[in-house]
């Protein structure tokens, strides 16, 4: 590649990149980061083999041990600090931007619109959390940046038919494993796909391919068994307790992927618009307690099956004017649309649409096939008035999720400062936990997420209170290895030896505590939060 255009894609993506995200560089900590942070000061380097199970689950890629690595050095070198997070978060997220430009430009040879359809991924509001979000950037990004040279070398190898490329490739997507498992459809699309590309029957293709075959085998089997000697709902409401364990996993794997593909295009807060403004002419005798329910589910997912039907049907007739070998890199491509969202059909949805962080790589399926798209129009449509217009609508509609991220951004900053305050607040009143047994009772004038809940974090406050205290208390680590506290709502008082810590925002239990374990009142520190000023004050 020209150095000179390597060097203006660099700059005209990593710029905008850096502006538009540079937000997140003043957030903090969200939810799950305080119970990775907990468990990295009780076990320390142990953190990083943690939830692997066996030897053979750490074969298998269980536990994110690379995930945990990263976890580890930033917990190490930079504690309670959300900054160098971001800067990584940042730095990936145009690596990744890059390597989707590089994609498109080997595929359909045309640098302007490989940089169009990029603007896709770069600027897609829709997977914001998987950038903003430190618990999802450390194990999405980097586990993208792998897959994608991974599918480099695949194409390589579809050039060069050298099979040293699919090994390479193999190795990439293993690898990647150990971050984040969201590449583990490819060990079956890649292989398969190459009776397209190639022109192999199936038998060659498992006996050239076996080695993609049998770990993807291996994965799944091991993984499902787990989920089938769960007695609870800790495997998201897949478990072997449930009688409908297989019949759920089967139309989720046909479900999930036609209602995302189209929903990954779109912000839900206009889907939703939608969805209401369809159910109210639809459906107006649904009583206002279920209205909800039932367009953000029902409603919104047929929305979504009718759009993906549509996006597929002008997605076929598009292929009728281009070349064979355009036409096969168009379906892999849909095909990987549709096969990455396969990982998450273990994960029950709240409504219609995923979590924001699982849509970051369908955003690459999606960012090709804009790059498709805006190369057919500059060969296909003569009147450069016409061109002109149909790059307008796209920039029009990237411009639309830039707003979008500044404003979720923003929000988040926000809510991250909040977040800050009230824990600086507590640290002044009690700087240190200078006692063995302690309670914290925090009350206050509203309720965020759930009743009873008291102050604006997302997780159990009392898990976050002992974590944040730990370095300047006498607890021993054990005490952080005890995560029921880490439940959003929790109120409980947990005592081993002479250590005792609680939680409480119900004054009536949190006396009950008192008394029944016989806590000096000297150890029992009172705040109430009020919304309205922000202010933490002692009560």
């Amino acid at each position: 590649m020209n150095k000179k255009l390597i060097f203006i894609v660099s700059i005209l993506l990593t710029i905008p990149i850096v502006i538009i995200y540079w937000g997140i560089t003043k957030t903090f900590f969200q939810q799950d980061e305080w119970l990775g942070y907990g468990l990295y000061l009780a076990k320390g380097s142990g953190m990083i083999l943690q939830s692997t199970g066996s030897v053979l689950g750490i074969i298998l890629g269980q536990g994110r041990i690379l995930t945990n690595l990263t976890y580890f050095v930033f917990h190490t070198y930079f504690p309670l600090n959300v900054y160098p997070i971001a800067i990584f978060s940042i730095t990936i997220h145009i690596i990744n931007s890059f390597l989707v430009y590089i994609l498109g430009k080997k595929l359909f040879k045309n640098e302007i619109s490989s940089l169009i359809g990029t603007l896709f991924f770069a600027f897609n509001s829709l997977h914001l959390s998987a950038i903003a979000w430190p618990a999802a950037a450390i194990n999405t990004l980097p586990s993208t940046t792998l897959i994608l040279i991974a599918l480099l070398f695949y194409f390589r190898y579809i050039k060069e038919v050298k099979a040293k490329w699919m090994i390479v490739c193999f190795a990439l997507i293993y690898t990647s494993l150990f971050f984040k498992e969201t590449g583990i459809f490819l060990f079956i699309l890649l292989p398969l796909s190459l009776i397209f590309y190639k022109g192999f029957d199936i038998k060659t293709v498992i006996k050239k391919f076996w080695y993609y075959f049998l770990p993807l085998i291996l994965i799944v089997s091991y993984r499902l068994w787990g989920f089938r000697s769960e007695t609870g709902e800790v495997a998201l409401f897949v478990t072997g307790t449930s009688k409908y364990f297989m019949d759920s996993l089967i139309i989720r794997s046909f479900l999930y992927p036609i209602t995302s593909m189209s929903l990954s295009l779109f912000h839900p807060s206009y889907m939703l618009e939608f969805a209401r403004y369809i159910t109210n002419v639809y459906y107006p005798f649904i009583p206002e307690a279920q209205f909800a329910l039932v367009t953000q589910t029902i409603a919104l997912d047929l929305i979504a099956v009718l759009a993906t039907a549509l996006i597929i049907v002008t997605i076929l007739i598009l292929m009728k004017f281009v070349s064979t070998n355009v036409k096969k890199n168009v379906l892999f491509w849909m095909l990987f649309l549709l096969a990455s969202f396969l990982p998450y059909i273990i994960i029950s949805k709240s409504f219609s649409y995923l979590e924001s962080r699982y849509y970051y790589l369908s955003s690459v399926a999606w960012a090709i096939i804009f790059t498709w798209v805006a190369n057919l129009i500059s060969e296909k449509v003569r009147p450069k008035y016409l061109q002109l217009l149909f790059l307008a609508i796209f920039l029009s509609f990237i411009y639309v999720n830039i707003i979008l991220i500044n404003y979720d951004l923003k929000l988040l900053v926000k809510e991250s400062q909040t977040r800050i305050d009230i824990l600086n607040q507590i640290s002044l009143i009690k700087p240190k936990l200078t006692e063995n047994r302690n309670i914290f009772y925090v009350t206050g004038d509203t309720d965020y997420y759930l009743v009873g809940n008291k102050v604006p974090f997302q997780q159990g406050f009392g898990y976050t209170l002992l974590t944040y205290y730990f370095p300047k208390s006498k607890y021993p680590a054990d005490f952080l290895n005890n995560t029921d506290l880490f439940e959003i709502g929790k109120e409980m008082y947990y005592e081993k030896d002479e250590y005792g810590f609680g939680y409480f925002s119900n004054i009536i239990l949190m006396e009950e505590a008192v008394k029944s374990n016989k806590i000096p009142t000297s150890n029992v520190y009172r705040f109430y939060y009020d919304s309205k000023t922000a202010r933490m004050e002692k009560i």
